[in-house]
């Protein structure tokens, strides 16, 4: 139960610092649709000096609904570690949110792709590259929990059968 409780600590602490970008999200990109030439700072080593207007905004909105996504997802694992912390383990809310969190994880994947995709495509320079990322982890990450909610659902039908056999 140490590794747990270790386990729970360490994504509540995750929970609280990936909150707080989604909390400044919103008016950043408020501020980015009023006013962007009033922005203090570069995102990611770049200036929007080649996106502009709508674009962004709606560049901006697709990658911030990424990230709540992901945090949802982080939420559900949270609340998952809670019912494992009350030795609830096969429990319908369990079973759930694994699902629902590969689920999240997958559509914040595919969300998240779409604005590099389309920038990629208009400016011609698709690029493939062979290895591992982040964003195939994230990918694979949602195929995962998806499977565990799978095999979760299959052991607690199980887990009845021998409860019910004498």
């Amino acid at each position: 139960m140490k590794r747990l409780s270790a386990l729970k600590t360490i994504t509540d602490i995750l929970f609280v610092l990936a909150v707080i970008p989604a909390i400044f999200g919103l008016p950043f990109i408020l501020m980015t649709a009023i006013m962007p030439e009033r922005i203090p700072f570069k995102l990611n080593g770049d200036e929007f000096a080649t996106i502009n207007g709508a674009e962004l905004i709606i560049s901006l909105l697709v990658i911030y609904l990424s990230y709540a996504l992901a945090v949802y997802a982080l939420y559900l694992f949270k609340k998952v570690l809670e019912s494992f912390k009350k030795k609830r383990f096969f429990d319908e809310v369990v079973i759930l949110s694994f699902n629902q969190m590969g689920k999240a994880l997958l559509l914040s994947w595919t969300i998240g792709i779409l604005p590099s995709l389309y920038y990629n495509l208009v400016d011609g320079s698709i690029k493939i590259s062979i290895g591992f990322s982040d964003s195939l982890f994230t990918l694979g990450l949602g195929f995962f929990f998806i499977v565990l909610s799978d095999v979760f659902l299959m052991a607690k039908k199980q887990k009845e059968e021998n409860d019910l056999t004498i």
